[in-house]
């Protein structure tokens, strides 16, 4: 199986008013004639995503129990919570699939603060005893299926890479969600986000979509085009617009708490 080096693998960490280091920070100033009264909850789509990939020296499940006490006070701090840790999982030696290895963990994380630095995070999860390295990239949530949460539970998640031209973005998504509203229901799957690696090219747009399946083989049933011919006709139509080297995916589990 090969090493997993997709966009960043990681535990996704949802925060509402982050304090982690950056190279700015907010307040919300309550406007006049609310005070006393219920503020609206920032808008999911306006955080931003950190994605890492943990090495680690032993089984990474091991870690999960000193992940959780050296993040939970600062995510308590930060007003944040935990959304979902990616771990291995199963497959057939066969499986069109990148993968984590026994040693990778994966980690993700959103932050209502546009600025943030992952290399403060990477020190923070590289300083735990058994973790090698870490690797995180920042991703722009473009869809979330159910707000900040993960709606599903344990299964085999296909975190998916395509690139595609900016100015072709657009309509790919349009394509997707409009593929999604029969795809899901047809399959038995769902479509957990999709998100925008944050870069400064203005050539190539990199977007990650992650997508449950009960499990390896139900992922494989999806692959039964004709049963869904209008999500088939809308798909080949994004195919079109994808750039060389699009396809590049990472099968995983999730841990649930």
């Amino acid at each position: 199986m090969r090493r997993a080096q997709l966009i960043g693998l990681a535990v996704i960490v949802v925060a509402s008013a982050a304090q982690w280091p950056t190279t700015a920070h907010g307040r919300y100033i309550e406007p006049l004639g609310t005070l006393g009264q219920a503020t609206t909850p920032p808008d999911p789509l306006k955080h931003v995503f950190t994605y890492s990939i943990i090495e680690t020296e032993a089984a990474p499940t091991n870690l999960l129990p000193s992940i959780k006490k050296t993040m939970t006070p600062i995510l308590d701090d930060v007003g944040a919570k935990l959304y979902s840790v990616w771990v291995p999982v199963r497959m057939p030696d066969s499986a069109p699939f990148e993968g984590l290895t026994a040693t990778q963990l994966a980690l993700m994380a959103a932050w209502p603060d546009q600025d943030i630095q992952a290399s403060a995070l990477d020190a923070t999860l590289t300083a735990l005893d058994g973790v090698s390295r870490v690797t995180t990239n920042i991703l722009i949530p473009i869809y979330l299926a159910e707000s900040l949460a993960v709606p599903t539970e344990t299964g085999f998640y296909v975190h998916r890479e395509e690139l595609y031209h900016p100015l072709d973005v657009h309509e790919a998504v349009r394509l997707s969600q409009e593929a999604w509203e029969t795809w899901e229901s047809t399959f038995g799957t769902r479509v957990t986000g999709l998100f925008r690696k944050q870069s400064d090219s203005v050539e190539v747009a990199h977007l990650l979509r992650i997508v449950w399946y009960q499990s390896f083989d139900g992922w494989l049933d999806s692959r039964d085009a004709d049963r869904d011919p209008e999500a088939r006709r809308r798909f080949a139509a994004r195919r079109l617009l994808q750039l060389e080297g699009s396809g590049v995916a990472v099968a995983t589990d999730r841990a649930v708490q």
